[in-house]
């Protein structure tokens, strides 16, 4: 099902300002941080240009926000390379607030998002 509108809203405004302060204007042209939303959830990808292909980008999936519709909340998963599913779950607590998520994901404890 996908994202109810404020939500989306929220999460564009909220996510888009994460984007644009992770990396400095000066950096944008090698490396940038976007958003896609994908049912009830947004993902955050980075971009890189492609070593073999001039003019294109290789996209790297880096954190996946989930929303709750029945809680109003979110959970932050992980990349899962080689699981059965592309995802796992890394915050075991749903928030209703995104920053304290991506305060998670800066933090890093486990070093699967920027590693």
């Amino acid at each position: 099902m996908p994202l109810p509108v404020l939500a989306q809203h929220l999460a564009r405004n909220r996510l888009a300002a994460y984007c644009e302060q992770r990396y400095p204007p000066e950096l944008q042209d090698s490396v940038r941080l976007d958003l896609r939303f994908e049912d009830d959830a947004v993902v955050l990808y980075e971009s890189r240009p492609s070593p073999q292909q001039a003019g294109e980008w290789i996209h790297l999936d880096i954190a996946r926000f989930r929303y709750n519709l029945g809680s109003g909340t979110w959970l932050l998963d992980a990349p899962s390379f080689g699981g059965h599913s592309p995802w796992r779950q890394y915050s075991h607590r749903p928030e209703r607030e995104l920053r304290r998520l991506l305060a998670l994901l800066d933090e890093d404890a486990e070093g699967v998002f920027w590693s």
